[in-house]
């Protein structure tokens, strides 16, 4: 399956100095194919010499100065892609954005453009603003141009940039989005870092004041009814709210380390599911067979990271970072899952929102050998549920161990106070074959031994107290 093409517009105003960086954190996105576009905007530095030393998949045009607007509008006129995205000079894109946005487009087909949050960074010259931050690293949720991806088609609707404001115009063109009632959604994750320097158009206050005026002002004038009243602005939904009718998102995380051989027919079990919308992150544990080639073959549908050989816990917490759902739920790459195992589980925390933790049964089945085990409860990751809220709450898998992390995370989800629940229906044919973990890893079974002591410790710990790594 191909990837559809997304196009990157990069406008550019004096901006030689920073075309380097912002077109290296582009081609760092694990995510093609691409292409990049810068539009000079009638720059009076090196920049198309810059441009040209960047080659492929660069294409450079310039233009008279006439201000980042048209600049973009350049760039829309002269784009290929299905799927746009805007990157100024001056920033960055971090180097899984476009494969958390695009997979999230192509699990919700009704979502117009995704957002992110925006982390800032000072450069020399440069100072944080007096913002009201969402933690230590300077990440803000905002409405931000740079940290989306747009399909194509919104532009037709909404109409281009607005190239007489040259401040404010991305405001204006998010205002005429949000009354045309687009959706839009921003996400947990960071997809744009916005370097502040010196020279930041947004230094100039006065004059972008007066822009920002304006365009409320046309916003306001286009949703008149008469008699002084305003139509209101539908809301946008950010992280894992969804609108009424609408099914939540379930971020399904696959671990695999050289499971060529069976990650396929794990992950037709993932999409195969009735439930909609999933999101399949599958972090490859450092994988030395033809793993990357099967996974190439599932395109944009499977969001993939890569990591030095680390274990399965890393893995797992790893696909926990990057995922984007309400819940989440978790498969090994050579596991299995009955077709209605999302949909029913989903109903299930839906109606009952005292349930933490839902689990269900195992049945075991040996490959290339006839028969299948008795169903059994099964308190593993492959039959779990959990709101990704409750998953934090708890905090990582533990990955000083070889075994038993997950009992380990499941004492700890206990001693909070976690409520679980155990479903009768069989939610994952487990498979059997020479290279389990349990059977590679069988001389670390004094691990359990080691994690037991750990949780009694806890418990005799006095309230908030820290327990063991």
């Amino acid at each position: 399956m191909s990837n559809p093409l997304v196009s990157v517009i990069i406008p550019a105003y004096n901006a030689a100095r920073f075309l380097p960086d912002a077109v290296a954190s582009v081609r760092r996105q694990c995510y093609a194919p691409l292409e990049i576009l810068i539009v000079d905007d009638g720059s009076e530095d090196h920049c198309a010499r810059v441009a040209a030393e960047l080659g492929e998949p660069v294409r450079y045009v310039r233009q008279a100065q006439s201000g980042p607007a048209a600049a973009r509008n350049r760039g829309l006129e002269l784009a290929q892609g299905e799927f746009v995205g805007f990157l100024d000079a001056d920033d960055e894109w971090p180097e899984q954005k476009l494969s958390i946005q695009m997979s999230r487009l192509l699990a919700e087909p009704e979502l117009d453009l995704v957002l992110g949050r925006v982390r800032y960074v000072a450069l020399e010259g440069g100072a944080i603003p007096d913002y009201t931050f969402e933690g230590p690293d300077h990440v803000l949720s905002n409405v931000h141009l740079g940290s989306g991806l747009y399909r194509r088609r919104v532009f037709r609707k909404v109409g281009n940039f607005d190239a007489s404001l040259h401040y404010c115009e991305d405001l204006d063109w998010f205002m005429r989005a949000r009354e045309l009632r687009l959706r839009l959604r921003i996400l947990r994750p960071v997809t744009l870092i916005y370097r502040l320097h010196g020279g930041n158009m947004t230094r100039h206050r006065d004059r972008a004041d007066q822009f920002l005026s304006t365009a409320l002002k046309r916003s306001m004038d286009r949703r008149r009814m008469g008699a002084g009243a305003t139509a209101p602005l539908d809301r946008w939904f950010s992280y894992d709210e969804w609108w009424p009718g609408t099914r939540p998102l379930v971020s399904v995380i696959v671990p695999v380390f050289n499971g060529a051989r069976f990650v396929r027919e794990a992950l037709d079990s993932i999409f195969m599911q009735t439930h909609r919308p999933v999101e399949a992150i599958v972090v490859d544990d450092g994988s030395t067979d033809a793993t990357g080639e099967v996974l190439d073959q599932f395109g944009p549908r499977v969001r993939r990271a890569y990591q030095t050989h680390s274990g399965q816990s890393e893995a797992r917490n790893r696909g926990v970072e990057l995922a984007t759902g309400r819940y989440l739920a978790f498969l090994d790459a050579d596991d299995l899952w009955p077709v209605e195992k999302l949909a029913a589980q989903v109903a299930i925390l839906e109606q009952d929102p005292e349930c933490d933790l839902l689990f269900g049964h195992v049945q075991q089945f040996r490959q290339n050998a006839g028969g299948e085990s008795e169903p059994m409860p099964g308190h593993v990751p492959g039959t779990l549920m959990v709101r990704r809220d409750t998953w934090l709450r708890v905090g990582p898998l533990r990955s000083d161990v070889k075994v038993g992390e997950f009992l380990d995370w499941i004492l700890r989800a206990r001693q909070q106070g976690m409520r679980e629940r155990m479903d009768g229906r069989v939610w994952l044919r487990r498979r059997l074959h020479e290279d389990n973990l349990g059977v590679r890893e069988r001389d670390a079974r004094g691990d359990y031994l080691r994690l037991l002591k750990d949780a009694m410790d806890r418990r005799r710990q006095p309230p908030g107290a820290g327990g063991p790594a």
